[in-house]
């Protein structure tokens, strides 16, 4: 088996937390805490109910790259949960079933599919006594989250490698319908599908949008299906996804001074300056979706809100992040925390977001075109780290071949 993973090597995860500071060319050497094997033993199914994949094709994400550069904090709520010596990469993926078990079900050999639950929980796990969350198919709240798995697995694999091990519960079949490269934009599309079902707007709200990478790209599109008659402005700084936001239904460019462009737009008051260029004004968007995550992004989203409006907090950095609270009690702001995705209601029905993104892609609802700008054989990893990390305007979304 060959595969991607992070090595749990405290002195090489400070390494490599060192590297990404002040010597990036470093996290292409063999010091950084990902590692490439490549002549694992193939483990066997642990238990019947498990299958074994063969990877297509595999999407890299803000996840990986967060693992590249070890940028999980000890101050996080992440710390104190055991986990395994390794954490293998890559989870935006397509595969095709090879061997099953005999007590799967719902898949087949030949059979392709992709991962549905990456974090660890029951249904990455083989817990058979599933907790409450992971039955009604919200694995993301798992109360299994920090417990072993009952199998002695060394090496399971994951979407970065020629092929890995995983419970049935943990996959979801991939549509007929759809090509390889529409079925590993399945995950993104999700993530941004239930972040806008998360916190849905209202007809008429004035809607930020704040960064428009593959996630944010996918909430614009989303929120356009979901509410036709909100109007949406993006916050971000690249003119060629600028431009892909647009076709994808955005309204407007929040462009200058954000403060000023934010009141302009909402009909907020005028702008107060105080020390060192600390700016202030009252109104604002009625809802902001944070792609961006971070000291910064946090700060400025609570200040462009308006009184009791809403941030949607779906970019995200494994470790604590700081800022101005101020704003949050002052307007009465509501927060609501996105991670990953899970069980959706959409015009009565209850399913997983898996099957109503697949859905949309297929019915021509929603629209991966476009997204998937690179491709690299997975033999070149770093080569594709390495670009993502340097993130040029034509970069959106960068896909390992894994055969």
């Amino acid at each position: 088996m060959k595969t991607v993973y992070f090595e749990k090597d405290i002195p090489r995860i400070l390494a490599t937390k060192a590297a990404a500071k002040v010597c990036k060319p470093l996290l292409y050497t063999g010091l950084n805490a990902v590692k490439y094997g490549r002549n694992l033993p193939d483990p066997p199914l642990p238990a019947d109910d498990w299958v074994r994949v063969r990877n297509v094709a595999c999407g890299l994400c803000g996840t990986d790259m967060s693992f590249f550069k070890a940028t999980t904090g000890t101050d996080s709520a992440f710390e104190p949960i055991p986990g395994s010596k390794r954490t293998y990469l890559g989870h935006e993926n397509v595969g095709v079933v090879t061997e099953v078990g005999a007590a799967v079900e719902s898949l087949r050999i030949g059979d392709r599919v992709t991962i549905r639950a990456y974090m660890s929980g029951c249904d990455t796990k083989g817990i058979r006594d599933r907790c409450p969350y992971c039955r009604a198919g919200d694995y993301n709240f798992c109360l299994n989250y920090g417990e072993p798995s009952p199998y002695p697995v060394s090496d399971t694999g994951a979407g970065w490698g020629d092929q890995f091990i995983y419970p049935e519960k943990g996959l979801a079949r991939v549509y007929d319908e759809l090509s390889d490269d529409q079925a590993v934009m399945v995950e993104p599309a999700c993530v941004s599908v239930h972040s806008v079902l998360c916190a849905p707007p209202e007809a008429g709200e004035k809607v930020l949008v704040m960064g428009c990478g593959t996630i944010g790209l996918g909430v614009v599109q989303a929120l356009k299906i979901v509410q036709p008659d909100c109007e949406v402005w993006i916050l971000e700084r690249v003119k060629t996804k600028q431009d892909f936001a647009l076709r994808l239904g955005a309204d407007h460019i929040l462009s200058g001074d954000l403060y000023e462009a934010t009141a302009r737009a909402t009909g907020g008051s005028r702008v107060y300056v105080g020390m060192q260029g600390n700016k202030y004004f009252f109104g604002g968007f009625d809802r902001i979706y944070d792609c961006i995550g971070g000291d910064w992004s946090n700060r400025t989203a609570v200040r462009l809100l308006r009184a009791r409006g809403t941030l949607v907090k779906i970019g995200h950095h494994m470790r604590s992040v700081t800022f101005d609270e101020s704003p949050v009690w002052w307007q009465e702001l509501k927060l609501v925390g996105v991670d990953a995705h899970g069980m959706e209601t959409w015009k009565g029905e209850r399913l997983y977001t898996f099957d109503l993104v697949q859905r949309w892609i297929r019915d021509g609802v929603y629209s991966v075109d476009g997204f998937v700008t690179h491709h690299f054989p997975l033999d070149e990893y770093k080569a594709a780290m390495k670009l993502a990390l340097e993130n040029p305007p034509d970069v959106i979304k960068i896909v390992l071949n894994c055969q």
